[in-house]
Protein backbone atom coordinates (compact mmCIF):
# COMPACT_ATOMS: atom_id res chain seq x y z
CA UNK A 1 0.00 0.00 0.00
CA UNK A 2 1.16 3.32 -0.91
CA UNK A 3 1.78 5.74 1.54
CA UNK A 4 -0.61 8.56 1.60
CA UNK A 5 0.93 12.22 1.27
CA UNK A 6 -0.66 15.60 2.23
CA UNK A 7 -3.24 16.97 -0.12
CA UNK A 8 -1.72 20.70 -1.40
CA UNK A 9 -2.39 23.52 0.85
CA UNK A 10 -4.42 25.58 -1.11
CA UNK A 11 -6.90 22.34 -1.74
CA UNK A 12 -6.71 21.55 1.76
CA UNK A 13 -8.11 25.25 2.25
CA UNK A 14 -10.68 25.16 -0.01
CA UNK A 15 -12.51 22.03 1.62
CA UNK A 16 -11.96 22.93 4.87
CA UNK A 17 -13.81 26.59 4.08
CA UNK A 18 -16.68 24.21 2.03
CA UNK A 19 -17.13 21.77 4.48
CA UNK A 20 -17.75 24.65 7.10
CA UNK A 21 -19.81 26.73 4.92
CA UNK A 22 -22.18 23.86 4.53
CA UNK A 23 -22.03 23.51 8.05
CA UNK A 24 -20.42 19.40 8.27
CA UNK A 25 -19.52 18.70 11.94
CA UNK A 26 -16.91 16.38 10.52
CA UNK A 27 -15.59 15.14 6.84
CA UNK A 28 -12.87 12.58 5.70
CA UNK A 29 -12.16 12.45 2.42
CA UNK A 30 -9.72 9.38 1.19
CA UNK A 31 -8.29 9.57 -2.55
CA UNK A 32 -6.39 7.99 -4.73
CA UNK A 33 -4.71 8.69 -7.92
CA UNK A 34 -1.98 6.45 -10.11
CA UNK A 35 1.54 6.33 -7.39
CA UNK A 36 -0.41 8.82 -5.22
CA UNK A 37 -3.00 8.61 -2.54
CA UNK A 38 -4.36 11.26 0.09
CA UNK A 39 -6.33 11.39 3.24
CA UNK A 40 -7.73 14.66 4.83
CA UNK A 41 -9.58 14.99 7.47
CA UNK A 42 -11.60 18.17 8.91
CA UNK A 43 -14.20 19.19 11.90
CA UNK A 44 -15.18 16.40 14.75
CA UNK A 45 -16.09 12.70 15.03
CA UNK A 46 -19.64 13.98 16.36
CA UNK A 47 -21.88 17.34 16.87
CA UNK A 48 -20.96 19.10 20.15
CA UNK A 49 -17.65 16.21 20.33
CA UNK A 50 -13.93 17.95 20.91
CA UNK A 51 -12.43 15.02 19.56
CA UNK A 52 -10.82 15.90 16.24
CA UNK A 53 -11.59 13.56 13.15
CA UNK A 54 -8.68 10.97 12.26
CA UNK A 55 -7.69 8.54 9.88
CA UNK A 56 -8.65 6.24 12.30
CA UNK A 57 -12.18 7.64 12.86
CA UNK A 58 -15.33 5.42 12.02
CA UNK A 59 -17.81 6.47 9.51
CA UNK A 60 -20.77 4.57 8.39
CA UNK A 61 -21.75 4.93 4.76
CA UNK A 62 -25.21 3.77 4.47
CA UNK A 63 -25.82 2.27 1.08
CA UNK A 64 -22.70 3.16 -0.49
CA UNK A 65 -21.79 -0.34 1.00
CA UNK A 66 -24.14 -1.79 -1.46
CA UNK A 67 -20.82 -1.96 -4.21
CA UNK A 68 -19.35 -3.84 -0.81
CA UNK A 69 -22.55 -6.44 -1.11
CA UNK A 70 -21.97 -6.54 -4.85
CA UNK A 71 -18.44 -7.03 -4.17
CA UNK A 72 -19.11 -10.19 -2.15
CA UNK A 73 -21.75 -12.01 -4.91
CA UNK A 74 -18.94 -11.10 -8.05
CA UNK A 75 -16.21 -12.77 -5.77
CA UNK A 76 -18.70 -15.88 -5.04
CA UNK A 77 -19.76 -16.17 -9.16
CA UNK A 78 -15.99 -15.58 -9.53
CA UNK A 79 -15.11 -18.55 -7.51
CA UNK A 80 -17.90 -20.75 -9.50
CA UNK A 81 -20.24 -21.22 -6.21
CA UNK A 82 -22.93 -19.49 -8.08
CA UNK A 83 -24.36 -18.29 -11.58
CA UNK A 84 -25.59 -15.22 -11.81
CA UNK A 85 -28.11 -15.57 -14.65
CA UNK A 86 -29.74 -17.83 -12.52
CA UNK A 87 -32.92 -17.11 -10.52
CA UNK A 88 -32.81 -16.12 -6.69
CA UNK A 89 -35.06 -18.84 -5.97
CA UNK A 90 -32.14 -21.72 -6.96
CA UNK A 91 -30.40 -20.56 -3.94
CA UNK A 92 -33.31 -18.93 -1.38
CA UNK A 93 -35.99 -21.53 -1.31
CA UNK A 94 -37.71 -19.20 1.06
CA UNK A 95 -38.28 -16.87 -1.46
CA UNK A 96 -41.38 -15.50 -1.91
CA UNK A 97 -42.76 -17.79 -5.54
CA UNK A 98 -43.44 -13.99 -6.97
CA UNK A 99 -39.88 -12.90 -6.84
CA UNK A 100 -38.13 -16.29 -7.18
CA UNK A 101 -37.64 -16.34 -10.78
CA UNK A 102 -35.87 -12.95 -10.88
CA UNK A 103 -32.33 -13.24 -11.71
CA UNK A 104 -28.94 -12.54 -8.93
CA UNK A 105 -27.65 -10.40 -11.81
CA UNK A 106 -31.17 -8.26 -11.81
CA UNK A 107 -31.05 -7.73 -8.10
CA UNK A 108 -27.40 -6.22 -8.48
CA UNK A 109 -28.69 -4.38 -10.84
CA UNK A 110 -31.98 -3.27 -9.71
CA UNK A 111 -33.75 -4.30 -12.69
CA UNK A 112 -35.74 -7.31 -11.01
CA UNK A 113 -38.77 -4.83 -10.67
CA UNK A 114 -39.03 -5.68 -6.66
CA UNK A 115 -40.64 -3.51 -4.55
CA UNK A 116 -38.84 -1.07 -1.54
CA UNK A 117 -39.56 -2.89 1.38
CA UNK A 118 -39.05 0.33 3.43
CA UNK A 119 -41.96 1.62 1.82
CA UNK A 120 -44.09 -0.88 3.86
CA UNK A 121 -42.43 -0.62 6.86
CA UNK A 122 -44.39 2.42 8.51
CA UNK A 123 -43.09 2.60 11.95
CA UNK A 124 -42.47 -1.20 12.33
CA UNK A 125 -39.01 -2.06 13.32
CA UNK A 126 -37.56 -4.22 10.55
CA UNK A 127 -37.21 -7.91 11.26
CA UNK A 128 -33.27 -8.92 12.19
CA UNK A 129 -34.33 -12.58 11.18
CA UNK A 130 -34.23 -13.91 7.51
CA UNK A 131 -37.50 -15.88 8.40
CA UNK A 132 -39.19 -12.71 9.82
CA UNK A 133 -38.34 -10.10 6.58
CA UNK A 134 -40.08 -12.87 4.04
CA UNK A 135 -42.75 -13.55 6.35
CA UNK A 136 -43.58 -9.41 6.99
CA UNK A 137 -42.55 -8.39 3.27
CA UNK A 138 -43.15 -11.48 0.95
CA UNK A 139 -46.92 -10.51 0.06
CA UNK A 140 -45.14 -7.14 -1.91
CA UNK A 141 -46.40 -6.79 -5.59
CA UNK A 142 -43.66 -6.11 -7.77
CA UNK A 143 -43.73 -3.01 -10.17
CA UNK A 144 -42.63 -4.97 -13.38
CA UNK A 145 -41.23 -7.79 -15.13
CA UNK A 146 -37.20 -8.30 -15.07
CA UNK A 147 -35.34 -5.89 -16.77
CA UNK A 148 -38.78 -3.96 -18.18
CA UNK A 149 -37.37 -0.83 -15.96
CA UNK A 150 -35.00 0.03 -13.34
CA UNK A 151 -36.26 0.96 -9.39
CA UNK A 152 -33.55 1.61 -6.87
CA UNK A 153 -34.54 -0.56 -3.80
CA UNK A 154 -33.19 -1.70 -0.47
CA UNK A 155 -35.40 -5.14 -0.98
CA UNK A 156 -32.84 -6.23 -3.63
CA UNK A 157 -30.13 -6.14 -1.43
CA UNK A 158 -30.68 -7.77 1.50
CA UNK A 159 -32.17 -10.69 -0.73
CA UNK A 160 -28.53 -10.83 -1.70
CA UNK A 161 -27.25 -10.39 2.33
CA UNK A 162 -29.27 -13.63 2.73
CA UNK A 163 -27.63 -15.46 -0.71
CA UNK A 164 -24.15 -14.18 0.50
CA UNK A 165 -24.96 -15.89 4.19
CA UNK A 166 -26.14 -19.21 2.61
CA UNK A 167 -23.59 -19.84 0.23
CA UNK A 168 -20.47 -18.88 2.58
CA UNK A 169 -21.86 -20.57 5.16
CA UNK A 170 -21.37 -18.07 7.27
CA UNK A 171 -23.23 -14.53 8.45
CA UNK A 172 -23.35 -11.86 6.02
CA UNK A 173 -20.55 -9.83 8.48
CA UNK A 174 -18.29 -12.83 8.45
CA UNK A 175 -18.72 -12.87 4.77
CA UNK A 176 -17.34 -9.69 3.92
CA UNK A 177 -15.10 -9.50 6.71
CA UNK A 178 -13.35 -12.14 5.24
CA UNK A 179 -12.62 -9.91 2.01
CA UNK A 180 -11.66 -7.03 3.75
CA UNK A 181 -9.39 -9.43 5.35
CA UNK A 182 -7.95 -10.41 2.24
CA UNK A 183 -6.84 -7.29 1.18
CA UNK A 184 -5.39 -5.95 3.95
CA UNK A 185 -8.24 -3.52 4.56
CA UNK A 186 -8.12 -2.09 8.34
CA UNK A 187 -10.40 -0.43 9.28
CA UNK A 188 -13.44 -1.54 7.47
CA UNK A 189 -16.24 -3.51 8.98
CA UNK A 190 -19.68 -4.62 8.90
CA UNK A 191 -21.49 -2.23 11.56
CA UNK A 192 -24.79 -0.13 12.08
CA UNK A 193 -25.05 3.63 12.78
CA UNK A 194 -25.20 3.74 16.31
CA UNK A 195 -22.33 1.08 16.81
CA UNK A 196 -20.52 3.72 14.69
CA UNK A 197 -21.17 6.00 17.02
CA UNK A 198 -20.51 4.72 19.91
CA UNK A 199 -16.93 3.51 18.60
CA UNK A 200 -15.89 6.65 17.92
CA UNK A 201 -17.16 7.82 21.91
CA UNK A 202 -15.51 4.75 23.24
CA UNK A 203 -12.02 5.19 20.75
CA UNK A 204 -12.41 1.90 20.12
CA UNK A 205 -9.84 2.08 17.06
CA UNK A 206 -9.63 0.00 13.75
CA UNK A 207 -10.30 -3.03 14.93
CA UNK A 208 -13.72 -2.22 16.83
CA UNK A 209 -16.48 -4.88 15.69
CA UNK A 210 -20.12 -4.60 15.86
CA UNK A 211 -21.37 -7.92 17.63
CA UNK A 212 -25.31 -6.96 17.26
CA UNK A 213 -24.76 -6.45 13.19
CA UNK A 214 -22.11 -9.49 13.49
CA UNK A 215 -25.42 -11.59 14.21
CA UNK A 216 -28.01 -10.29 11.74
CA UNK A 217 -29.75 -11.72 9.12
CA UNK A 218 -31.33 -8.75 7.83
CA UNK A 219 -28.20 -6.89 5.88
CA UNK A 220 -26.72 -6.32 3.14
CA UNK A 221 -28.29 -2.81 1.99
CA UNK A 222 -25.54 -0.63 3.41
CA UNK A 223 -24.31 -1.50 7.16
CA UNK A 224 -20.80 -0.81 6.14
CA UNK A 225 -18.37 1.42 7.76
CA UNK A 226 -15.34 2.72 7.52
CA UNK A 227 -11.89 4.72 9.01
CA UNK A 228 -10.77 7.27 5.97
CA UNK A 229 -7.81 4.74 6.23
CA UNK A 230 -10.01 1.45 5.71
CA UNK A 231 -11.74 3.83 2.38
CA UNK A 232 -8.25 4.34 1.39
CA UNK A 233 -7.06 0.61 1.89
CA UNK A 234 -10.37 -0.61 -0.14
CA UNK A 235 -9.89 1.91 -2.89
CA UNK A 236 -6.69 0.76 -3.65
CA UNK A 237 -7.85 -2.66 -3.45
CA UNK A 238 -10.62 -2.17 -5.95
CA UNK A 239 -8.75 0.05 -8.10
CA UNK A 240 -5.70 -2.10 -8.29
CA UNK A 241 -7.40 -5.56 -9.33
CA UNK A 242 -6.78 -7.23 -5.95
CA UNK A 243 -10.08 -8.77 -5.33
CA UNK A 244 -12.17 -8.85 -8.58
CA UNK A 245 -11.00 -10.37 -11.62
CA UNK A 246 -11.09 -7.97 -14.61
CA UNK A 247 -14.05 -10.00 -16.00
CA UNK A 248 -16.03 -9.42 -12.63
CA UNK A 249 -14.62 -5.34 -12.79
CA UNK A 250 -16.43 -5.32 -16.09
CA UNK A 251 -19.49 -7.16 -14.68
CA UNK A 252 -19.75 -4.04 -11.99
CA UNK A 253 -18.97 -1.60 -14.12
CA UNK A 254 -21.24 -2.26 -17.13
CA UNK A 255 -24.61 -0.89 -17.25
CA UNK A 256 -27.91 -3.04 -17.00
CA UNK A 257 -29.48 -3.51 -20.83
CA UNK A 258 -33.36 -3.20 -20.64
CA UNK A 259 -36.19 -5.12 -22.75
CA UNK A 260 -36.42 -1.63 -24.54
CA UNK A 261 -32.68 -1.84 -25.97
CA UNK A 262 -32.23 1.12 -23.68
CA UNK A 263 -29.28 0.87 -20.63
CA UNK A 264 -30.25 1.39 -17.59
CA UNK A 265 -26.96 3.51 -16.06
CA UNK A 266 -26.40 1.33 -12.78
CA UNK A 267 -24.29 -2.17 -12.47
CA UNK A 268 -23.42 -4.11 -9.76
CA UNK A 269 -24.00 -1.51 -6.22
CA UNK A 270 -22.64 1.38 -8.68
CA UNK A 271 -24.38 4.00 -11.22
CA UNK A 272 -22.16 3.73 -14.06
CA UNK A 273 -21.86 6.11 -17.17
CA UNK A 274 -18.87 7.46 -18.84
CA UNK A 275 -16.63 10.76 -18.72
CA UNK A 276 -14.67 11.65 -21.86
CA UNK A 277 -15.58 7.71 -23.26
CA UNK A 278 -14.00 6.26 -19.87
CA UNK A 279 -16.09 4.36 -17.86
CA UNK A 280 -16.80 5.79 -14.49
CA UNK A 281 -18.98 4.72 -10.99
CA UNK A 282 -20.13 6.28 -8.58
CA UNK A 283 -22.46 6.17 -5.39
CA UNK A 284 -23.85 8.21 -2.18
CA UNK A 285 -25.01 7.12 1.11
CA UNK A 286 -27.17 9.02 3.87
CA UNK A 287 -28.89 7.31 7.07
CA UNK A 288 -29.10 8.11 10.68
CA UNK A 289 -26.94 10.49 11.22
CA UNK A 290 -24.49 9.82 8.40
CA UNK A 291 -23.50 10.77 4.56
CA UNK A 292 -21.12 9.30 2.20
CA UNK A 293 -20.09 9.71 -1.19
CA UNK A 294 -17.53 8.03 -3.81
CA UNK A 295 -16.58 8.21 -7.39
CA UNK A 296 -14.50 5.67 -9.38
CA UNK A 297 -12.92 6.09 -12.43
CA UNK A 298 -11.21 2.09 -12.77
CA UNK A 299 -9.75 3.28 -16.43
CA UNK A 300 -7.51 5.79 -14.71
CA UNK A 301 -6.90 4.52 -11.52
CA UNK A 302 -8.54 7.11 -9.57
CA UNK A 303 -11.48 7.01 -6.82
CA UNK A 304 -12.33 9.08 -3.61
CA UNK A 305 -14.72 8.25 -0.84
CA UNK A 306 -16.20 10.94 1.25
CA UNK A 307 -17.75 10.49 4.26
CA UNK A 308 -19.13 13.11 6.97
CA UNK A 309 -20.74 12.80 10.44
CA UNK A 310 -23.96 14.72 9.53
CA UNK A 311 -27.85 13.50 8.03
CA UNK A 312 -30.29 13.73 6.34
CA UNK A 313 -29.62 16.73 3.97
CA UNK A 314 -26.01 16.48 3.34
CA UNK A 315 -25.73 14.35 0.20
CA UNK A 316 -25.68 17.31 -2.10
CA UNK A 317 -22.93 18.46 0.02
CA UNK A 318 -21.02 15.44 0.36
CA UNK A 319 -21.32 14.86 -3.30
CA UNK A 320 -19.95 18.05 -4.41
CA UNK A 321 -16.87 17.38 -1.64
CA UNK A 322 -16.23 14.49 -3.39
CA UNK A 323 -15.40 15.99 -6.75
CA UNK A 324 -14.30 18.83 -5.77
CA UNK A 325 -11.10 16.81 -4.10
CA UNK A 326 -10.70 14.28 -6.20
CA UNK A 327 -10.36 17.28 -9.89
CA UNK A 328 -8.21 19.15 -7.08
CA UNK A 329 -6.22 15.55 -6.44
CA UNK A 330 -6.09 14.05 -10.01
CA UNK A 331 -7.20 17.25 -12.52
CA UNK A 332 -9.34 16.06 -15.10
CA UNK A 333 -10.70 12.95 -13.43
CA UNK A 334 -14.56 14.40 -12.92
CA UNK A 335 -17.21 16.19 -14.73
CA UNK A 336 -15.96 19.48 -12.77
CA UNK A 337 -13.54 19.60 -15.64
CA UNK A 338 -16.41 19.43 -18.41
CA UNK A 339 -16.97 23.02 -20.32
CA UNK A 340 -19.97 23.81 -21.63
CA UNK A 341 -21.01 22.62 -24.96
CA UNK A 342 -23.32 24.10 -27.75
CA UNK A 343 -27.04 22.56 -27.06
CA UNK A 344 -28.59 21.26 -30.18
CA UNK A 345 -31.98 20.40 -28.24
CA UNK A 346 -32.54 23.67 -26.64
CA UNK A 347 -36.18 22.76 -26.07
CA UNK A 348 -35.47 19.18 -24.80
CA UNK A 349 -33.27 20.78 -22.22
CA UNK A 350 -36.28 23.19 -21.10
CA UNK A 351 -38.48 20.15 -20.66
CA UNK A 352 -35.77 18.24 -18.64
CA UNK A 353 -35.16 21.07 -16.31
CA UNK A 354 -39.07 21.73 -15.71
CA UNK A 355 -39.28 18.24 -15.23
CA UNK A 356 -36.84 16.83 -13.00
CA UNK A 357 -36.47 20.42 -11.28
CA UNK A 358 -39.90 20.30 -9.94
CA UNK A 359 -40.80 23.84 -8.05
CA UNK A 360 -44.53 22.34 -6.56
CA UNK A 361 -45.77 21.18 -10.00
CA UNK A 362 -46.98 17.86 -10.92
CA UNK A 363 -44.99 15.57 -13.21
CA UNK A 364 -45.99 15.59 -16.92
CA UNK A 365 -46.46 12.11 -17.31
CA UNK A 366 -46.25 12.81 -21.08
CA UNK A 367 -42.62 13.61 -20.75
CA UNK A 368 -41.28 10.17 -19.65
CA UNK A 369 -41.09 7.22 -21.67
CA UNK A 370 -41.87 3.16 -20.30
CA UNK A 371 -39.20 2.84 -18.27
CA UNK A 372 -40.33 5.30 -15.46
CA UNK A 373 -43.82 5.35 -16.34
CA UNK A 374 -43.26 1.90 -14.43
CA UNK A 375 -41.75 3.41 -11.46
CA UNK A 376 -44.40 6.48 -11.48
CA UNK A 377 -47.30 3.61 -11.88
CA UNK A 378 -45.44 2.13 -8.91
CA UNK A 379 -44.11 5.03 -6.85
CA UNK A 380 -44.78 5.97 -3.60
CA UNK A 381 -43.33 8.27 -0.87
CA UNK A 382 -40.02 6.40 -0.94
CA UNK A 383 -39.68 5.41 -4.49
CA UNK A 384 -40.48 7.77 -7.43
CA UNK A 385 -38.99 9.95 -10.36
CA UNK A 386 -36.28 12.39 -9.08
CA UNK A 387 -36.65 15.87 -8.15
CA UNK A 388 -34.21 17.73 -7.65
CA UNK A 389 -35.46 21.10 -6.72
CA UNK A 390 -33.71 21.90 -3.40
CA UNK A 391 -35.78 25.66 -2.62
CA UNK A 392 -33.30 27.93 -4.85
CA UNK A 393 -32.96 28.35 -8.62
CA UNK A 394 -29.92 27.14 -10.21
CA UNK A 395 -27.49 30.13 -11.04
CA UNK A 396 -26.49 27.89 -14.26
CA UNK A 397 -28.27 24.35 -16.00
CA UNK A 398 -25.78 23.95 -19.07
CA UNK A 399 -24.91 20.70 -21.26
CA UNK A 400 -21.44 19.71 -20.86
CA UNK A 401 -21.66 16.34 -23.03
CA UNK A 402 -23.59 14.03 -25.03
CA UNK A 403 -23.54 10.16 -26.11
CA UNK A 404 -25.75 10.07 -29.20
CA UNK A 405 -27.04 6.08 -30.18
CA UNK A 406 -29.75 4.64 -32.53
CA UNK A 407 -31.95 3.89 -29.36
CA UNK A 408 -31.36 6.65 -27.17
CA UNK A 409 -29.40 9.33 -26.10
CA UNK A 410 -27.43 9.84 -22.45
CA UNK A 411 -27.00 14.39 -21.73
CA UNK A 412 -25.07 15.42 -18.77
CA UNK A 413 -25.82 18.66 -17.86
CA UNK A 414 -24.25 20.66 -14.91
CA UNK A 415 -26.15 22.85 -12.83
CA UNK A 416 -24.60 25.27 -10.56
CA UNK A 417 -25.57 26.98 -7.62
CA UNK A 418 -24.03 29.54 -5.44
CA UNK A 419 -21.93 27.14 -3.33
CA UNK A 420 -21.92 23.56 -4.99
CA UNK A 421 -22.24 22.05 -8.95
CA UNK A 422 -23.89 19.15 -9.74
CA UNK A 423 -24.30 17.55 -12.32
CA UNK A 424 -27.29 15.37 -13.96
CA UNK A 425 -27.44 12.69 -16.28
CA UNK A 426 -30.67 12.22 -18.05
CA UNK A 427 -31.80 9.36 -20.74
CA UNK A 428 -33.98 10.21 -23.38
CA UNK A 429 -35.39 8.05 -26.40
CA UNK A 430 -35.34 8.81 -29.98
CA UNK A 431 -38.61 10.64 -29.06
CA UNK A 432 -37.39 12.50 -26.74
CA UNK A 433 -38.67 10.85 -23.93
CA UNK A 434 -36.86 11.07 -20.47
CA UNK A 435 -36.20 7.24 -19.41
CA UNK A 436 -33.40 7.74 -17.12
CA UNK A 437 -32.28 10.65 -14.52
CA UNK A 438 -29.94 10.65 -11.88
CA UNK A 439 -27.51 13.25 -10.45
CA UNK A 440 -23.85 13.19 -9.63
Amino acid sequence: MIEPIPLPAALAATLTKTAHEFGLPGLAISLVAPGRCSIFTAGVEAPGSQRPVTGSTWFSVASLGKHVTACAVLDLAQSGTLDLEAPIGRYLPDVPSAWSKRTVLSLLRHTSGLPEYLAYTDAESVPERRDGFMRTYGGMATAFEPDQGWIYTNTNYILLGFLIAQLARRPYAAAVQALFDRVNCVGATVAGPQWTREANEQGLGIAGRDVASAQREVIGDGDISFTAQGALAWLQALLGDQLLSAASMATMFSPAPLLTGRPSPYGCGWFVDTLRGAVIGHHAGHYDGWTAMAFLSPAHGCGVVAMCNLAPGNTRAVRHLAQLALEGFAPGSTPLSLPGIPDDSPALTSMAKAQLLRNGTALDQGCFAEELLKVVSHGNAVRNVINLWAGDEPLVFELVEQQCRATHRLRRYRIRYTHRVEHLLVGTTSENKIYWAWPL
